[in-house]
């Protein structure tokens, strides 16, 4: 943790389920106190959900993904 908040890079696999139990658990209780890192929180959870509809798109629509 920085300046009394949670690394980023912490805060992305805490919203990308990525952390160990042993690592969310200082997460969850810092988010406890901290409205700034659960602010960001929010915004990453909303710009993951917005990342996997766009990738979700094409197939709704009928176009066939090139991998």
């Amino acid at each position: 943790m920085s300046e009394n908040h949670i690394a980023e890079d912490v805060l992305e696999g805490y919203v990308m389920a990525r952390l160990s139990e042993a690592e969310v658990a200082p997460v969850e209780e810092h988010l406890l106190i901290c409205q700034r890192c659960r602010e960001r929180v929010a915004w990453l959870d909303d710009w993951v959900d917005s990342i996997r509809s766009a990738a979700r798109a094409p197939q709704r629509f009928g176009v066939k993904r090139q991998d």
